[in-house]
């Protein structure tokens, strides 16, 4: 798979803006799409291959795709057959970039209900990154009379959203902005089904091959005599869970509405193995790249 991205015609863009249109021209924004709905269709396998890829080239650039992703399937996990026949043929047609706004924790973000149906958010979010650079958002919110959670797709231009870039982290701000009844995936007071929790799973297995792509790049950069040790265990170790973690969410995602909670949390555990392998690695890479220069450094 080609992975060239034109960064030297976007030097005069800001940051952002940069790698989000670099992500459009790479032609890897359907990647992960169903070809049911107009994508490559490809398996998570090679989505985290490439991942992993960009991730060694730029961590910024694989975070961005990577949450791109996330949305994408978030719409396949959570989304009716309508939403999703609506939303991912449009945005393979249109390369709409995905990002999120999603905190289950955080309650600044108030959602209450609209006269005409639908609800009105009210409030603003931190870290969201690269929000001011993408086309539509996943956003979530507290409902405010039950406390439950509310998760929204939307466009990120919709009127009363506000979208800066502060520091890089990325703060976004709503006043009054309408949800209409087809942009929600999952209203207030629903309990999360084993389908919906893939969603966190997914999150943490991406961020796992950021890690991996970060911890293969130290390696790659090490004489060979220092590669051949901790870090090569780790990293083989690191690329079988992840594997095994990509064929055991497509099992889990395939059985639909009959995912078992148990089901569902073999699989997180499995993640989240994948994800520790991996920091270790990046941590071992890190000790061993400052070893290294230190070495050199005393040579000179």
């Amino acid at each position: 798979m080609s992975l060239v991205v034109p960064f030297s015609t976007l030097s005069e863009l800001p940051p952002t803006q940069r790698w989000s249109d670099a992500l459009r021209a790479s032609s890897l924004l359907a990647l992960s799409v169903p070809r049911e709905y107009g994508g490559r269709g490809a398996g998570w396998d090679e989505v985290l291959q490439t991942l992993r890829d960009l991730s060694e080239r730029d961590g910024t650039l694989a975070r961005l795709f990577a949450l791109h992703h996330l949305q994408l399937a978030s719409v396949l996990l959570l989304g009716s057959s309508e939403q999703r026949e609506r939303l991912l043929p449009l945005s393979v047609e249109r390369e709409w970039l995905w990002g999120e706004a999603v905190d289950h924790q955080e309650s600044r973000l108030l959602a209450r209900e609209h006269r005409r149906g639908g609800f009105l958010l009210q409030g603003g979010r931190h870290d969201c990154f690269g929000a001011e650079a993408v086309d539509w958002l996943l956003i979530s919110a507290r409902h405010a009379p039950s406390e439950g959670l509310l998760i929204a797709a939307l466009p990120a231009d919709r009127n009363g959203l506000d979208r800066f870039e502060p520091s890089g982290g990325g703060l976004l701000h709503c006043h009054e902005v309408r949800l209409h009844p087809e942009d929600i995936l999952l209203p207030p007071g629903l309990p999360w089904t084993p389908r919906a929790q893939l969603r966190g799973s997914l999150s943490a297995l991406l961020q796992a091959n950021i890690a991996l792509g970060l911890a293969v790049q130290a390696f790659e950069n090490l004489p060979a005599r220092a590669a051949a040790g901790e870090l090569q265990r780790l990293l083989a170790l690191g690329l079988r869970l992840s594997e095994q973690s990509a064929v055991a969410f497509e099992s889990a995602q395939a059985a639909g509405n009959g995912l078992s909670f148990s089901r569902s949390a073999a699989l997180a555990t499995l993640v989240a193995e994948t994800a520790a392998v991996a920091q270790h690695a990046v941590q071992v890479g890190l000790r061993q790249e400052g070893t290294r220069a230190r070495v050199f450094s005393g040579a000179t």
